[in-house]
């Protein structure tokens, strides 16, 4: 039951952050959060997490940030997906007709808008399936214990004459279990290789 209870408040804690980091990571990236997104049919995306059996939940949202003017209206998608002992966050942002999303490395997105990642657990970048990785540590409320955890970010679509992309797909996986040793290299390769996404 304790291990039960434990589980629970982390993924309510991941949870709950997650409105703030992505936000963050859309600001960093080079965009303004200009409106709220709202439920939406993960069929209608264009990210995508499979196959959806390996789940037990799956929610998705959609929405739009205003980087200023109509054309410059960029559009998110988000997936959190959930099974018995972890998490996985998906944000895919689209960028405008005259906008671009600049390229930065994971730890550089989420570090600072992730309250509840232990300081001074951040790795180096890795790549796992076409997506930069950088794993590390967090730990909820008043928990001694940490759990391992890694961002992610891919880029697609490059912008002839910058150095932006059209589109950014990014987020982040937490295990609930407490653990010295970070996210395993195939578990990472595993949980990569779910996230579907066109535009690569």
């Amino acid at each position: 039951m304790r291990v039960e209870d434990g589980i629970g408040r982390r993924r309510s804690a991941v949870l709950a952050a997650a409105p703030a980091v992505v936000a963050a990571a859309i600001l960093l990236a080079g965009g303004s959060v200009g409106a709220v997104s709202r439920d939406a049919e993960c069929d209608d995306l264009d990210i995508a997490v499979e196959p959806a059996a390996d789940f037990r939940s799956i929610e998705c949202k959609a929405g739009q940030t205003g980087y200023g003017g109509e054309t410059g209206w960029s559009n998110t998608e988000s997936i959190e997906a959930q099974d018995a002992l972890s998490i996985l966050l998906v944000y895919h942002s689209r960028a405008g007709v005259q906008t671009f999303i600049e390229r930065v490395d994971p730890k550089s997105l989420f570090s600072d808008s992730i309250d509840m990642a232990v300081e001074g657990s951040w790795s180096g970048t890795t790549v796992s399936n076409g997506y930069s990785i950088a794993k590390f540590f967090s730990k909820f409320d008043d928990e001694s214990e940490k759990v391992p955890c890694f961002a992610y970010s891919r880029y697609g679509g490059h912008v002839a004459g910058t150095g932006g992309f059209r589109h950014m797909v990014a987020g982040f996986y937490c295990e609930f279990v407490p653990s010295d040793s970070p996210v395993s290299e195939a578990r990472i390769d595993q949980m990569t290789g779910k996230i579907k996404a066109d535009m690569f």
